[in-house]
């Protein structure tokens, strides 16, 4: 009798073990244990990152809210401190002679003014030598600018003309002379200049020195009249006589006198309270979509929630802007405590628009007073500032709802780690045990295949016949 043992699949040698996933049962191993792998994990799974980028969209929303309302924060300090609603500016009768700039703090005005003299440098030459390279005198040279003194020495290796100049240009302790080389028609000269303008910088050599100079243009200052009182400057650049204004002068008019004007910059003051009211409307306007809810278009229960809708700290935030700028502000007693009075009203919506010709006429008639509006301990723009200050300023609303917000993502972050190791974890498990189950089915089914093939029915001659 010969019996045929056979098993379908792979098997170790010798042992029967099943190493083929599903060749014993028949089963998906594979898909099986994904499939209750995933039912554990996905619901969770789901759930931290559905959160997740809720808050990652929420620290979104805050990042760009902090960045409107810091621009809202510029525009309101280029009012408040920037000098936005003083400036000034600055006209000259005639620029050939005189003109002006004005700094902060410049007061409108018209003002006479007679410039007599302008500021020039001192000016000496030697006399005359064959070149540059001729000998001049070894020796010191003692010169003086600017009540300073300093002196060079020439010897044998560089006593000329030029050797002198370099001399004069490279000593350490100059007071304010430059030298150089002017080759005339008549020889070479060394031609001493003051650095600096102003009779106070005239240049001094001493009689010492080997070779002597002469005057080729006397040190002067600036000097004028502003309506009528005299002034003097060593500089063209005259400041400190008019407060906070700079005359630039050009040229001597001594027998004419010329205006300067000097008035308020309402073009300047204009775009800064324009400047404002945009940055304002953004900064209101992203608050209210970002904590609104607004429905579909064809079902009112659906729609899209703003990234921080029920969040009452910023909704708070938009209330106060509002409250402010429709306020009164800054003294009683002032010609304008409120944004109406100088062309800027509120719509309906809350933002603001601005009426050009009313705020022109007020920056025009008393800019003082447009500007103490927004200055002060009540001022419109100091309110705003402190405002602005809780809410983006270090340790404000918002950098306190990021930092929660972010702590929040890195623990879910951790959590979705520790379910990804626990993923692998049940997967290797599952497989395990279904691997197991397999290899008795696949056992079971070589048994059964065992007995059916010894005891199955057989086939062929049983007995013989013969004759007798």
């Amino acid at each position: 009798m010969t019996v045929s043992l056979s098993t379908t699949g792979s098997s170790a040698a010798g042992t029967g073990t099943v190493t083929s996933q599903g060749i014993g049962s028949g089963l998906d191993i594979a898909s099986l244990v994904t499939s209750l792998v995933n039912a554990t994990i996905q619901p969770q799974q789901t759930l931290l990152q559905t959160n997740q980028s809720a808050d990652q969209s929420t620290i979104s929303a805050l990042g760009a809210l902090k960045s409107t309302l810091a621009s809202l924060q510029t525009a309101v300090d280029a009012i408040t401190t920037g000098g936005a609603l003083t400036k000034v500016t600055t006209q000259s009768s005639d620029t050939s002679v005189f003109s002006a700039t004005a700094a902060s703090g410049a007061v409108a005005g018209s003002y006479q003014v007679q410039i007599k003299t302008i500021a020039q440098v001192n000016k000496l030459t030697s006399s005359a030598f064959s070149s540059a390279s001729a000998a001049v005198g070894t020796g010191p040279y003692k010169f003086s600018a600017g009540g300073k003194s300093f002196s060079v020495t020439l010897d044998s290796s560089n006593d000329t003309l030029q050797g002198l100049a370099d001399a004069i240009n490279g000593a350490g302790d100059n007071a304010g002379v430059a030298a150089t080389i002017v080759n005339g028609s008549s020889g070479s000269y060394l031609l001493l200049s003051a650095t600096q303008t102003g009779s106070a910088n005239a240049v001094t050599v001493d009689p010492s020195s080997p070779i002597s100079f002469s005057t080729a243009q006397s040190a002067a200052d600036a000097t004028g009249t502003i309506d009528g009182l005299a002034f003097d400057s060593a500089s063209n650049i005259v400041s400190g006589v008019l407060s906070n204004i700079t005359l630039n002068l050009s040229s001597a008019a001594p027998n004419s006198t010329e205006t300067l004007t000097v008035a308020a910059d309402t073009t300047s003051a204009a775009t800064a309270v324009q400047s404002f009211v945009t940055a304002y409307n953004a900064a209101l306007s992203l608050i209210n979509s970002a904590t609104a809810f607004t429905p579909g278009s064809t079902d009112s229960a659906s729609g899209t929630a703003g990234p921080l809708l029920g969040d009452l700290a910023i909704e708070s935030v938009g209330r106060q802007l509002q409250s402010i700028v429709g306020s009164s502000a800054g003294s009683a007693t002032n010609a304008f405590t409120m944004l109406s009075q100088i062309g800027v009203t509120i719509g309906s919506d809350g933002t603001l628009s601005v009426d050009s010709d009313t705020l022109n006429s007020a920056l025009q008639q008393n800019p003082t007073a447009v500007k103490s509006m927004f200055t002060g301990s009540n001022g419109l723009g100091t309110q705003l500032d402190t405002l602005l200050n809780t809410v983006i300023g270090a340790g404000g609303t918002i950098s306190t709802k990021t930092t929660a917000l972010q702590s929040q993502i890195d623990g879910i972050t951790s959590q979705l780690s520790a379910l990804t190791a626990r993923q692998t974890q049940l997967t290797a498990q599952y497989n395990a045990q279904f691997n197991a189950m397999d290899s008795v089915v696949a056992a079971y089914k070589n048994t059964s295949n065992l007995l059916t093939q010894l005891y199955a029915p057989r086939t062929g001659n049983s007995s013989g016949s013969g004759s007798s």
